[in-house]
């Protein structure tokens, strides 16, 4: 019998693809082939690593607001763009966490300088009080 600790996350062997999906500022979808012969095209979602990004479905009107900008303006960047995936690893979710490259932008990075996110280790979230005043440099 094989039990959970006799095993070990599926790390995607991916490096790259094409966005085809913002869900939000630090989730994408990306179509990679595998490096496999005859491997077929399959969708993987990807977090950003290192960032958080206000919640898509959030209560807080405010945080939507600025959730939705930070999607449509990464979407703006990346659709349909070829994409270079660095430091690969399997999030809790089981998501691909990366640092994601495009066109010479570092993407992660990119968001926390637009003030469209801020840096996450992974532990206790950190978020601002005000998404907005944040994102408009008033903190």
């Amino acid at each position: 019998m094989i039990s959970w600790e006799d095993t070990i996350p599926f790390v995607a062997p991916i490096t790259g693809g094409r966005v085809i999906k913002v869900y939000d500022g630090d989730t994408i979808t990306v179509a990679s082939k595998l490096p496999y012969d005859s491997s077929p095209v399959y969708r993987f979602s990807v977090r950003l690593n290192g960032i958080d990004t206000p919640e898509i479905k959030s209560k807080n009107e405010e945080a939507k607001t600025l959730a939705k900008k930070a999607r449509d303006e990464l979407t703006k960047l990346i659709i349909n763009k070829e994409v270079t995936l660095e430091n690969v690893q399997t999030e809790k979710y089981g998501r691909v966490l990366a640092d994601v490259h495009c066109e010479g932008v570092h993407l992660n990075e990119w968001m926390v300088e637009k003030r469209f996110a801020v840096k996450y280790d992974g532990g206790t979230k950190v978020i601002p009080l005000s998404w907005m005043d944040y994102h408009l440099d008033k903190v």
